[in-house]
């Protein structure tokens, strides 16, 4: 007979086997801890200039909900179709999904919901019901969005504008190939819609006095800008051929087509000298930009530079113009100094320093100069507290003078277009807040914090009172990438932004980035992790060993049998976007 295994002679241990349910055995009472069901912050939201509820949009996209998405977005954000163009995205360089397989492509996915209400727009019906009347001075993008919001708020709203078409710099500074000038007159016209009221061609303290302004209207917001070139101090930058680049950028966006020769060196590293140099190749000349640091110091968007140096533009770093020679009337070169990093300055940035003795040319038919735009401090109204870079303002933009708020340029807020609508939409709460005497939001949503996490911008739909989603116990804190169970995402590449390839429309100042398609926009909203926020997975209730987690009978959320809760934490640390915490049991 064959020998028996040694694994055969094993006995079976003896097993406890219960006769009953285990809904018998109520485990709950063992644990001193229990799950909690808990929406926060995503880093997206609390890192966006506007103040828009991104993850909030993204997770209606995910559900098929397009029309309450656009909702949730126009809620904050006046112009979603203008900032999914020239926004410098600030929102991906903080999502949590950039360490996991590159960041959501939110600015492509905010355009395409952009360009889509203004395709299904229905013209909103003005509800002016406040009998207060507000000014604002200047329709950049902090004068529209603060407009905006208070027509929304009821409030009617008159705004003078000096140009002689609202837009301010969205309008006289940036390129129609980068804001084609029929989204930017669809973004204003739903604006105006709402009831505001549009003065151009009017210049406050020129062509209307501002005792006029401030002694005929309940508030005034001043948001007039910077538009005051800063000076190279450099000899001869008054002579032929060299100009201030953003009157040259104002030039060619009333239409103009002026003659800037064969050769244009832009000096500067901001948005305003990538602007300037790509503008110029677009006239046919050959553009060379000058920037005394180097290219990681370059305070322009990354993305315009790339874009710029794949369209031809030249780069120069580490020098700076010291003089201009000028024969016959016209200039023929500039004259360069090397230029080395020393210890940072008071921008953060390492110091320029000149590299001894030797100079270099460059040869040019035009200088542009774009080192930065300065405000025009006699025209604004006295009695309004100045700093060294701007107007002082609080928080939610009042000034030190009655009934005055400011923002956009004239604060040292940063100088871009998401930086202004932020400003705008805080100013506007100001004022509506200054105008009914409160102290305190009209409502209390989620939270009484209106701001999104502790540095965040400001939240509208939390200062009215009436979110359209419902939150689940929400805290104002913003969730990181560690608080997240990746384990549960599949790694999806980045959908890349569509180019034109018409290079015969450079002449017209086409359009050059087409975004994503509408089907690709919305799979990029998929790839959303939606840090923070319980989207109804079902995971905490698939891990759980008690089974005592159960979706409600109305399917809104879960419900937790604490009698059987033996509060392992298994749910917590399943959850793939860290919307669950451990608290203990109260006693």
């Amino acid at each position: 007979m064959p020998e028996r295994s040694a694994v055969s002679e094993r006995r079976v241990p003896p097993a406890s086997i219960s006769s009953t349910s285990t809904l018998e055995t109520h485990t709950g009472s063992w644990k001193y801890i229990r799950p909690v069901y808990q929406d926060k912050v995503a880093p997206c939201n609390a890192g966006c200039p506007v103040g828009i509820d991104i993850e909030g949009y993204m997770n209606l996209l995910r559900d098929g909900c397009v029309e309450e998405a656009c909702d949730l977005l126009l809620r904050e954000n006046p112009m979603p179709a203008v900032t999914g163009r020239v926004c410098h995205h600030p929102c991906e360089t903080v999502c949590n999904r950039r360490s996991f397989d590159g960041a959501v492509s939110i600015h492509a996915v905010e355009r395409q919901l952009g360009d889509l209400a203004l395709e299904n727009a229905s013209a909103p019906m003005p509800v002016l019901n406040r009998g207060e009347r507000v000014a604002i001075v200047g329709s950049g993008p902090a004068g529209l969005a603060c407009a905006y919001h208070l027509a929304r708020l009821g409030y009617p709203v008159t705004v003078f504008e000096a140009a002689a078409e609202p837009g301010g710099m969205l309008r006289l500074g940036i390129p129609a190939y980068r804001l084609p000038r029929a989204v930017l007159d669809a973004e204003i016209d739903r604006i105006r819609a709402l009831g505001v009221e549009f003065r151009c061609s009017v210049r406050i303290g020129v062509d209307r006095s501002w005792d006029n302004i401030l002694g005929g209207f309940d508030a005034v917001f001043v948001a007039s800008g910077a538009h005051v070139a800063r000076p190279l101090g450099v000899e001869g930058e008054d002579g032929p051929g060299v100009r201030s680049g953003l009157e040259f950028l104002k030039e060619v966006n009333r239409g103009e087509r002026p003659d800037i020769g064969g050769t244009a060196v832009v000096v500067g590293g901001g948005n305003t000298a990538i602007d300037c140099a790509r503008t110029a190749l677009r006239l046919g000349a050959n553009a060379i930009v000058l920037y005394r640091r180097t290219r990681a110091e370059m305070p322009a968007i990354e993305q315009e530079v790339e874009e710029a140096v794949q369209e031809g533009v030249q780069f120069v770093f580490l020098a700076a113009p010291v003089a201009f020679t000028v024969e016959h009337g016209k200039l023929r070169n500039i004259e360069c100094v090397p230029m080395r990093l020393g210890e940072p300055d008071d921008s953060g940035r390492r110091r320029p320093i000149p590299v001894g003795e030797e100079r270099f040319c460059l040869d040019a038919d035009t200088v542009l100069t774009a080192i930065g735009e300065e405000i025009d401090m006699e025209a604004l109204p006295a009695g309004m507290e100045r700093r060294r870079l701007g107007v002082r303002v609080t928080r939610l933009g009042k000034t030190s003078r009655a009934a005055v708020f400011a923002g956009g340029d004239l604060t040292d807020a940063p100088r871009t277009v998401a930086d202004a609508l932020g400003a705008g939409k805080r100013s506007a709460i100001g004022i509506d807040r200054y105008l009914r005497g409160s102290l305190e939001p009209l409502k209390h949503g989620g939270t009484r914090d209106l701001f999104y996490g502790s540095d965040g911008n400001v939240s509208m739909t939390r200062w009215r009172g009436d979110d359209p989603i419902q939150r689940v116990a929400p805290v104002n804190e913003v969730i990181e990438l560690g608080d997240l169970n990746t384990n549960h995402f599949e790694r999806r590449r980045r959908s890349a932004d569509r180019w034109s390839t018409d290079s015969d429309g450079w002449s017209q100042f086409a359009e050059v980035n087409l975004g994503l398609d509408r089907t690709g926009a919305l799979a990029e909203a998929r790839r959303c992790f939606n840090c923070g926020v319980c989207i109804h997975c079902d995971l905490c209730l698939i891990f759980c060993p008690d089974v005592a987690i159960s979706r409600r009978a109305n399917g809104d959320g879960y419900e937790i049998a604490l009698e059987y809760c033996k509060g392992c934490g298994v749910c917590v640390e399943e959850c793939p976007r860290g919307a669950m915490i451990m608290v203990r049991e109260a006693r």
